[in-house]
């Protein structure tokens, strides 16, 4: 399960998430046009402010759509957007209902919860006969450039850990570069869209060293989110 910490630090950013979040749109849009068929009832796990709920409206409009997120400020900006989609508050590791559905997506949300190959089992357990799961989460060796730098810089790599690429089926890597007008605007997209949670076991970067190996960077910043899309059917 997500722990409150992390809940609480995407509803402190849930005003600030669209306009910091270019890359999770990117993978939302790529998400949603590796699924197939025509779905009658979708599930958007993790949803956020819906970047995965849009662009699935966009290709099944006469779907039913079900938002779900722990976050209740992230589902109220979502609802704002959306008004007839369905939203759920729960946890998604621990989420569990009579109603079954044709899709699922869930798009950088896996890797904040713990148990991830177990996690996917049980969504996977809400799928309709025939019904088909498609996630998209960061993997390990995203945001290389990142914990390079704070190497460089002598400060503790205390970025949430990704899953190795290789912990759940067969799947497809994409590297999904990304440019920052600095390390300043990278470290500002963490914290204004709401991942910027130390690692469990490791303490918050100490804020003058970050603010002093941050202002000794000079020129733009890449930063490469390494993604894994999956796919997996119901189980029989």
């Amino acid at each position: 399960m997500a722990g409150d910490d992390i809940i609480a630090a995407f509803d402190a950013a849930a005003e600030s998430y669209d306009a910091w979040t270019q890359v999770q749109s990117e993978v939302a849009r790529a998400l949603v046009a590796r699924a197939g068929g025509a779905p009658a009832k979708i599930l958007d796990i993790g949803a956020g402010t819906g970047h995965v709920t849009g662009f699935a409206r966009e290709k099944w409009p006469a779907a039913h759509i079900a938002a779900l997120d722990a976050a209740p400020k992230m589902l109220a900006r979502l609802k704002a957007k959306f008004a007839e989609v369905e939203t759920i508050r729960a946890d998604a590791a621990a989420f569990s209902s009579a109603a079954r559905y044709d899709l699922i997506l869930s798009s950088m949300a896996l890797h904040w919860l713990h148990d991830p190959t177990q996690v996917l089992q049980k969504w996977r357990r809400l799928l309709a006969p025939g019904g088909v799961l498609h996630v998209a989460t960061p993997v390990e060796g995203a945001l290389q450039e990142w914990r390079e730098f704070l190497r460089a810089s002598d400060l503790q790599d205390s970025l949430w850990p990704f899953p190795p690429k290789n912990f759940a089926c067969d799947c497809e890597i994409v590297d999904f570069p990304t440019r920052f007008d600095s390390a300043r605007a990278f470290a500002s997209s963490l914290k204004k869209s709401g991942a910027h949670r130390a690692a469990p076991g490791s303490r918050p970067l100490p804020a003058p060293a970050l603010r002093k190996a941050l202002a000794g960077w000079r020129g733009p910043f890449t930063a490469t989110f390494r993604v894994a899309f999956l796919r997996m059917d119901a189980i029989p």
